[in-house]
């Protein structure tokens, strides 16, 4: 049974990232295209030209377009074989049989906010996300913890590109603060900022107070929530059948800490993906212990079972 395991040490996180992006953050319409242009000539995607024709962008956003989908874990490019798309890939964009092939689903957001926040391995989604348990920071003090993180893992890195690695972070889930000469068309740039979870205000003249939304979240759903714990079982506990609930609100990339829930917010998606699992899952509430228990084999089955990937 997986029980609370302490946050990662720099040891384990030392594969943490503080660039790739080019200083963009995703934005509406790009992984749609680059999975349709991954499925039909996977030759081109290392081909700058192609890609900027194919998805009608600029030259330096090429290489950010190639990061966020590795970050969103929707394509595989490894130097020795050909990039394709993933499992994930096919079952969220196909335009035939997937899921959600042009993101229009608020649930799809989720997913794709879980696996870049879990899985991706970048720094300052690890820090907000994971070390940080206010619900109000300031920008300068967020940027003094990925500075922190930086060090402990021994990375010789510029104070302009940690900069620029947190405002990407904020730029993806953050309606930025209009300023002069700025349109709200260009302020609403990443998909991640209908999801609600960060938001900014102004603080002084040269700086920002950082907020961290937390659950119930209405646009949540059961369905999308049991998807996302059946990923954090198979990431984190794939040979256990049985989860502790604490360690599903408190561990380090679990749900309860990536999605900003609550105790009572937790228990209850809890309760309502148990209902929609069709015997997938079921909860056990002891007075010792709150737990989930798996109902099939393993989680692999417990995927198949609703049809998750």
């Amino acid at each position: 049974m997986l029980e609370v395991v302490a946050p990662a040490s720099p040891e384990r996180a030392s594969g943490e990232r503080f660039s790739g992006h080019e200083s963009f953050a995703c934005r509406y319409g790009w992984l749609p295209k680059f999975y349709d242009l991954l499925v039909q000539r996977p030759d081109l995607i290392r081909q700058d030209e192609e890609v900027m024709v194919a998805l009608g962008i600029g030259r330096n956003m090429v290489k950010s377009v190639r990061f966020w989908a590795q970050a969103f874990g929707l394509m595989d490019d490894s130097p020795r074989s050909p990039p394709t798309p993933t499992a994930f890939a096919h079952w969220l964009l196909d335009p035939q049989h997937g899921e959600d092939p042009y993101l229009e689903d608020v649930g799809s957001l989720w997913l794709l906010h879980w696996r870049l926040a879990a899985m991706a391995n970048l720094a300052a989604w690890e820090v907000a996300f994971f070390e940080i348990p206010e619900r109000e920071i300031l920008r300068r003090f967020l940027l003094q913890r990925v500075e922190r993180r930086a060090a402990e893992l021994e990375k010789k890195l510029s104070a302009t590109t940690i900069r620029q690695h947190v405002d990407i972070f904020l730029s993806c889930y953050a309606t930025p603060l209009i300023t002069k000469g700025q349109t709200v068309e260009e302020s609403l740039g990443c998909p991640l900022q209908e999801l609600g979870l960060v938001r900014l205000s102004p603080a002084g003249d040269r700086d920002e107070l950082i907020e961290f939304a937390r659950g119930p979240w209405r646009h949540l759903s059961p369905t999308t929530f049991l998807r996302i714990l059946l990923d954090y079982w198979q990431l984190r506990a794939p040979h256990d059948k049985t989860i502790a609930v604490r360690a599903l609100l408190t561990d380090f990339a679990s749900p309860g800490l990536t999605l900003r829930l609550d105790e009572g917010s937790l228990w209850h998606l809890l309760q309502a993906a148990e209902q929609v699992s069709g015997g997938v899952v079921q909860l056990t509430d002891s007075i010792e212990r709150r737990a989930v228990v798996l109902q099939t084999a393993d989680v692999h089955r417990a995927k198949d079972a609703i049809k998750y990937l």
